[in-house]
C-alpha cells in the first residue's frame, strides 16, 4: 500500500470481493482486482458487475470523464497579440505621434474611460499577432521557424515522391531529408528550452506554460459535489458551485459607507481632498511588471509601462483618477475579475479544495495604490482615525461585490 501511495496511486475501492472460485467444495473469495488512479477527476464512479463467461473474476465497470473526440468541425483560430515582439520605444513613438490623449468630455467617468480605452486599443492594434486556437493553444510549436517549416515541406515532398515511385534512390533522399529535419528541429527545441530557462527568474510564465503543454493527461474541473449528494454535469454548473464555495469564506459587507468603529475616539478631522499627482501616477506605471497578464479590460501592463514616458498619457490617466475620486464612481469593468480555480490538495470533487486566483484591471489596482500612498492631509491627524474618501469606499464596497464574478 505504501509503495502505491509513494508512486502517486490511490485505491478507488478496497472492500469489494473481486474474485470468487470453487476449490473442491470450498468457495474462496479475495480482493484480487482493484482500481488505482492518479487523478480522481477522471473517475466518476466504479461498480462491481457479474463476471464474463466462466471467469472467476468479477467485472469492474468504470465511469470515466474521458470520451473520444467526435467533433469533426474545423477548430477556430483567433489572433493573439505577441507583446514580446514589440519594443517599448515603438509603442511610445506611436503614442507621441499618432494619439491625442485629451478628453472630448470630462463630465462622466464611464465616457472618459471608454475614450481612454479606445485609444489604448488603437496603440495595442500595432502589436504583432499570432494565430492560436480558441482554447489558447498555439497553432505551431514555439520553436518553429521559417527554416524548419521549409525543411518539413521538403521532407513531406520527398516522401510523397517515394510513394509515387518507390525506388532506392527516392527512399535514400526521403530518409536523408527526414534526418536533416529531425536534427534541426532538435537543435531548435534545445535552443528554445535554454531560452525559457535562462529567463526563468524574470518571466516564469513561459517556462510553466511549456511544462503544462508537455503533460499527457490534462485534468480540468468537470464534476464537483454540490453538497446534496449530487454532482455537477457541465462546466457552467461547476463554476456556480465554485463561486458559491468561494463566496462563503468571504465576509460580505453591506453597500454604502463603511461602518464606524465605536471603540475608537474619532475626531472631527475628515480628508476633504485626495491629491493625485501626475508624478505619482507615472511612478506607479513605471513599476509595472510587463510579464504579468492583463485584466478583463485587456490592457496589457507592457503597454501602460511603455506609455508612462508620454506625459500626455500620464495626465489623461491622472484626470480619470481625479474624476473617480471626486465622484466616488469607478468604470464598470474595473469592478469585475477573471477568476480561475487552482487545485490545492485533497479530493478534486470538493469545491473547497480549490483556491481562487483572479485577474483584475491593472489601472484599478494602480488607482488603489495611488490612493493608499496619498498623505492624510493634516499632519497632526492619525490616518487610521480618518474617514475614507469616496473612491476608497467605492473600491472596498463595490469591488468586493463583483470580485467573484466568472
Amino acid at each position: 500500500m505504501d509503495v502505491f501511495n509513494d508512486n502517486g496511486l490511490t485505491w478507488y475501492f478496497t472492500n469489494d470481493i473481486t474474485r470468487r472460485r470453487l476449490v473442491k467444495d470450498t468457495l474462496q473469495e479475495s480482493l484480487l482486482d482493484q482500481v488505482l488512479y492518479t487523478n480522481d477527476a477522471l473517475v466518476n464512479g466504479c461498480e462491481i458487475v457479474s463476471p464474463l463467461g466462466r471467469s472467476d473474476h468479477v467485472g469492474i465497470m468504470l465511469d470515466l470523464v474521458v470520451s473520444p473526440s467526435t467533433d469533426t468541425r474545423v477548430k477556430q483560430k483567433v489572433l493573439k497579440p505577441i507583446w514580446g515582439k514589440v519594443s517599448s520605444e515603438k509603442l511610445l513613438n506611436i503614442s507621441i505621434n499618432d494619439i491625442d490623449w485629451d478628453y472630448s468630455s470630462t463630465d462622466n467617468v464611464q465616457d472618459m474611460w471608454a475614450e481612454l480605452h479606445g485609444k489604448l486599443e488603437a496603440v495595442a492594434a500595432t502589436v504583432p499577432a499570432a494565430s492560436v486556437y480558441l482554447d489558447n493553444r498555439p497553432v505551431k510549436l514555439p520553436w518553429s521557424t521559417t527554416a524548419l517549416k521549409r525543411m518539413r515541406k521538403n521532407k513531406d515532398r520527398a516522401w510523397a515522391e517515394f510513394d509515387i515511385d518507390p525506388t532506392d534512390i527516392n527512399f535514400s533522399i526521403a530518409i536523408s531529408k527526414q534526418h536533416t529535419f529531425e536534427e534541426e528541429e532538435f537543435k531548435a527545441k534545445i535552443k528554445y528550452e535554454k531560452k525559457i530557462t535562462s529567463n526563468l527568474k524574470q518571466n516564469c510564465k513561459a517556462f510553466y506554460a511549456y511544462l503544462r503543454n508537455k503533460r499527457q493527461v490534462k485534468s480540468s474541473i468537470v464534476s464537483l459535489d454540490r453538497g446534496d449528494g449530487t454532482r455537477t454535469d457541465t462546466t457552467a454548473e461547476s463554476a456556480e458551485v465554485l463561486a458559491t464555495a468561494f463566496s462563503s469564506v468571504f465576509v460580505h459587507e453591506p453597500p454604502g459607507p463603511l461602518p464606524k468603529n465605536e471603540s475608537l475616539e474619532v475626531n472631527d478631522c475628515v480628508i476633504d481632498d485626495m491629491v493625485i499627482r501626475s508624478s505619482d501616477v507615472k511612478k506607479q506605471l513605471l513599476k509595472l511588471n510587463i510579464f504579468k497578464s492583463s485584466g478583463p479590460d485587456g490592457v496589457h501592463p507592457k503597454l501602460l509601462k511603455s506609455l508612462a514616458n508620454d506625459d500626455r498619457f500620464v495626465e489623461a490617466v491622472t484626470q480619470l483618477y481625479v474624476k473617480c475620486s471626486e465622484t466616488g464612481i469607478l468604470p464598470e469593468i474595473w469592478k469585475s475579475a477573471s477568476v480561475v480555480a487552482l487545485f490545492k490538495k485533497g479530493s478534486k470533487s470538493d469545491p473547497l479544495n480549490y483556491r481562487p486566483v483572479s485577474l483584475t484591471c491593472i489601472l484599478c489596482k494602480l488607482q488603489e495604490t495611488t490612493s493608499d500612498d496619498q498623505p492624510s492631509g493634516d499632519t497632526n491627524e492619525d490616518p487610521q482615525l480618518s474617514q475614507s474618501t469616496p473612491i476608497q469606499k467605492s473600491i472596498q464596497n463595490e469591488k468586493s461585490i463583483h470580485y467573484m464574478q466568472y
